[in-house]
C-alpha cells in the first residue's frame, strides 16, 4: 500500500487522526460524547503511544493513549483511540493484546489486582468487520449462563462502524461518525476538528517531520523488498543443488527454478 503525500491526508489517516486527537480540547468531548460519560481532568493525550512490559516482549503502539486522572494525579480510566481503515482479520486479537500491555504496564510490582482501573480500546472502522449490521458493537465480559452478570473486569472494547453514521442516535456522535465517513463537517466539533487538520496542513514543522517518516518509511520497505528477493534467490539456488544431487536434469531444474543451465552449472 502506497503511502498518501501530506497534502492527501485526512482525519482518517492514522497520523493525522493522532496528530489531531493528542489535542485534550478535541478527545475529551469525543471521548465523552462516545462514552456517555463524564471525564474529571483528561491527561494530555499521546500520539503513536508505544507501551511495553520490557524489551522480551512484543509492545503496541497505540494511534492515541490518554488517562483520566482525579486531583491527586491517580488514574481513573484509560482510552486507546485507533482509527483502522483496514479489516486486518485479528483486530479482536489486537484489542486483547492492547488491553493486556496497558494492564501490565499500569500494574507496578506488588500493587494489588484491585489497582486496575477502567479501561476502554475503541477502534473506528469505515466497515462492519462482524458483519452483524450494528453501527457499534461494545464488548464487555459476561457471563454464558447468564448475560445480566457482568464479570466486572472494567476492560471494554468498542468497535464503531462510521460509514453507518445514519444508524447513530446521538447527533453529536452522528456528526463525528459521518465527518469520518465523508469529510462533511455538520456541527461545533468536527468543524473543530476540521480546523485542526487545516492547521497541521499548514504546518511546516509537521510538513517536514511527515516527509521524513515518509522517506524512512519507503527506505525500509524498500530494504525489505531487497532482502526477501535476496532470501528468495538464496532458497532457488539451494533448490537447485538439491535437485542436481538428485540426478534432475539440467532442463528440468532450470525450468523449475528459472535459472540458465549456464547458471545452475556455476552453483
Amino acid at each position: 500500500m502506497s503511502i498518501k503525500s501530506f497534502d492527501e491526508l485526512d482525519i482518517t489517516d492514522p497520523i493525522m487522526f493522532g496528530l489531531v486527537f493528542s489535542n485534550k480540547h478535541i478527545a475529551q468531548p469525543f471521548i465523552e460524547h462516545l462514552l456517555g460519560i463524564k471525564i474529571d481532568h483528561l491527561e494530555t493525550p499521546i500520539p503513536e503511544a508505544v507501551l511495553s512490559y520490557d524489551a522480551e516482549h512484543k509492545g503496541v503502539r497505540y494511534d492515541v493513549f490518554a488517562k483520566e486522572t482525579n486531583e491527586d494525579g491517580e488514574t481513573i480510566r484509560s482510552f486507546d483511540l485507533e482509527m483502522q481503515m483496514v479489516d486486518t482479520k485479528e483486530l479482536p486479537q489486537r484489542a486483547r493484546y492492547y488491553q493486556s500491555i496497558g494492564d501490565g504496564v499500569a500494574l507496578s510490582k506488588g500493587d494489588f489486582y484491585t489497582s486496575l482501573r477502567e479501561q476502554y480500546i475503541i477502534f473506528l472502522c469505515p466497515v462492519d468487520i462482524f458483519g452483524g449490521g450494528f453501527p457499534v458493537y461494545h464488548f464487555e465480559n459476561r457471563a454464558k449462563e447468564d448475560f445480566n452478570i457482568t464479570l466486572n473486569d472494567l476492560t471494554f472494547k468498542n468497535y464503531y462502524i462510521f460509514r453507518k453514521y445514519e444508524e447513530f442516535t446521538d447527533p453529536v456522535v452522528k456528526a463525528y461518525m459521518k465527518y469520518f465517513a465523508t469529510n462533511n463537517v455538520d456541527s461545533r466539533e468536527t468543524e473543530t476538528i476540521n480546523n485542526q487538520v487545516s492547521f497541521y496542513k499548514t504546518d511546516t514543522f509537521i510538513r517536514n517531520k511527515y516527509m521524513t517518516y515518509e522517506f524512512d518509511l519507503h527506505e525500509s520497505k524498500e530494504e525489505g523488498r531487497k532482502e526477501a528477493e535476496a532470501k528468495a534467490l538464496e532458497e532457488k539456488k539451494a533448490m537447485a543443488k538439491g535437485f542436481r544431487d538428485d540426478g534432475v536434469s539440467l532442463d528440468i531444474i532450470s525450468k523449475q527454478t528459472g535459472f540458465t543451465i549456464e547458471e545452475i552449472k556455476a552453483l
